[in-house]
């Protein structure tokens, strides 16, 4: 029996989920960027991406994600700010 292929942003995100959970970050990042290929303005996609970008120190890409999840979802400001914080002060 064959897997069946991610079809929706949401199930690229989910199994960006997954492969985090398992600690394989690459695939997990690979999973994010599709589903945010799927649906641009996925904000949950963008949020997760950033802290995963973060957990591996990889500040300035987390910025960026971070940053796009907040124009899209300004409610989360407090969140997404934690992390913005946290980027700048390891990217100066």
């Amino acid at each position: 029996m064959t897997e069946r292929l991610p079809a929706t942003h949401f199930d690229y995100y989910r199994l960006a989920k997954e492969y985090e959970a398992t600690g394989r970050y690459k695939e997990a990042l690979e999973a994010y960027k599709k589903a945010i290929e799927k649906k641009k303005d996925y904000a949950h996609a963008w949020y997760y991406k950033a802290l995963l970008h973060h957990r591996l120190k990889q500040y300035k890409d987390a910025k960026c994600c971070a940053e796009t999840a907040l124009k899209l979802q300004p409610s989360w400001h407090d969140h997404v700010q934690r992390i913005l914080s946290d980027c700048e002060s390891h990217i100066r």
